[in-house]
């Protein structure tokens, strides 16, 4: 019990102490006339005498915790502050893990961002339609992207028609699936092979069949049938590269 003390008296004593000298602090400034001058003021509260205030509360609090279980030798002291202080640590540390997991982030390569580049190819006698009858998004876990086509109509590559397109990359995420909704309702779904931060130089991609069909009378997606011979090549181009 006396650990589980010094673990929640750490915990409250870090806050309340942090919180305190952000206060006083910025107050003890203003009196000497420390400019506040674009927040320099505050930053030097929050960024300086803060952590102090935290660490000086942290020690004070898990001390308080063990003394409230009663006088107890010196090393057995020390050991219990230094368990309660590695258990606060953990706290912490999963804390700012759950933190940084639960935000999206955006995907950049050295603050630039990135599309994904594609090819639908199908057979000659696949009766392909216009490009703009084919609607085109990048469907994550995080948000829905529209897609935009390259060309209008399909070009013939020896026995393929080919339309090509984009889709920006916006999120750092794996869970990615390229979907294209044609007129005959039948959406073709892709999933493309990409890391949350796919690596540029790997360049295009095999050509990959379709994974899943959606159908508008069906909740749940269906294996493709002989009516998606349809096939699909990636690649990740960073904006401002060639």
């Amino acid at each position: 019990m006396s650990i589980l003390r010094a673990i929640v008296g750490g915990i409250i004593g870090a806050v309340v102490g942090y919180l305190a000298a952000a206060f006083l602090s910025n107050i003890v400034m203003g009196w000497y006339g420390v400019s506040d001058f674009e927040g320099g003021r505050g930053m030097a509260a929050v960024f300086g005498f803060g952590p102090i205030g935290g660490l000086a509360g942290l020690i004070g609090g898990i001390w308080l915790g063990l003394r409230l279980g009663g006088k107890q030798p010196i090393g057995r002291t020390l050991r219990r502050a230094g368990i309660a202080l590695l258990a606060i640590l953990a706290i912490a540390g999963a804390g700012l893990a759950i933190q940084y997991y639960s935000i999206p982030h955006r995907l950049e390569y050295d603050e630039a961002g990135a599309s994904l580049e594609f090819e639908l190819r199908a057979p000659a006698s696949f009766a392909m339609p216009e490009a703009s009858a084919i609607d085109i998004t990048l469907d994550t876990d995080l948000n829905q992207q529209p897609g935009i086509w390259n060309d209008s109509a399909p070009h013939l590559d020896e026995d393929w028609q080919v339309l090509s397109g984009t889709v920006e990359l916006y999120y750092r995420t794996s869970q990615r699936f390229l979907v294209f909704r044609f007129p005959d309702g039948r959406d073709r779904l892709f999933r493309p092979e990409l890391a949350a931060k796919p690596d540029p130089e790997q360049g295009w991609s095999a050509w990959r069949k379709v994974d899943f069909v959606g159908l508008p009378d069906q909740p749940q997606t269906v294996q493709p049938g002989p009516e998606d011979p349809l096939e699909l090549r990636y690649r990740v181009r960073v904006w401002g590269s060639e």
